[in-house]
């Protein structure tokens, strides 16, 4: 059950599951035959007037022992077998979402909700994005990149968020000049922190699949 409070904005009632602070592991895919590299990886949800503005930051993760890495570890095991190196990457993205219907759906089904986004990186990118909503789960394209000259030649970009029991997966591919499309990042977080309203109440729990709370969503 998710307690959300009075004074959320009702545009952010679609996204409040992603609201708070989430932090886990995640691996970042590497070209060739180079095994793939662990990252660290926090994403803060939260909320700035109708907008929500997520920050995702990654780190190059540093075993803390002799245990090889695990693709099946969850947020909180695989953040016990790590710790943090140096900073990989940082994003800040403002998510703006649009109208619906106005019209509540059936109980146990989601209106999907369109969304667009601004967003920039430490790589030297800007992003727009258009993205699409239901229920717990998020799917988005990049619409137009700018890039910095140092920058990698990116053409393309996709992202896909969902809740999967309680965590928070992640998956981005990206497109390469002209070649095919290919994930570059994955991750799966854990909730360490609520995010708050203006009047500093706690956005408590996580939705449930099905679960509406009374908002048009």
């Amino acid at each position: 059950m998710m307690v959300i409070p009075t004074d959320l904005p009702s545009s952010l009632a679609p996204l409040a599951w992603m609201l708070g602070t989430w932090e886990g592991w995640g691996m970042l895919a590497t070209d060739g035959e180079d095994p793939d590299t662990a990252l660290i990886q926090r994403i803060r949800c939260d909320i700035v007037a109708s907008q929500m503005r997520m920050t995702t930051t990654l780190w190059h993760a540093i075993p803390s022992g002799q245990t090889p890495i695990e693709p099946t570890w969850e947020a909180a095991e695989g953040l016990r077998h790590m710790t943090r190196g140096d900073l990989f990457r940082e994003e800040t993205m403002y998510v703006t979402v649009l109208p619906g219907s106005g019209t509540l759906p059936p109980p146990g089904q989601y209106e999907p909700r369109e969304f667009t986004t601004t967003a920039s990186d430490t790589r030297g990118f800007g992003a727009l994005w258009a993205g699409v909503g239901v229920g717990p789960r998020v799917q988005m394209t990049s619409d137009a990149l700018a890039r910095s000259p140092q920058a990698e030649d990116v053409t393309h970009l996709g992202r896909m968020y969902g809740l999967v029991a309680g965590e928070l997966m992640w998956t981005q591919e990206k497109t390469v000049g002209q070649g095919d499309a290919a994930v570059e990042l994955s991750g799966r977080l854990m909730r360490t922190e609520q995010a708050t309203t203006a009047s500093g109440q706690s956005i408590e729990g996580i939705a449930a699949e099905g679960e509406q709370d009374g908002f048009l969503v």
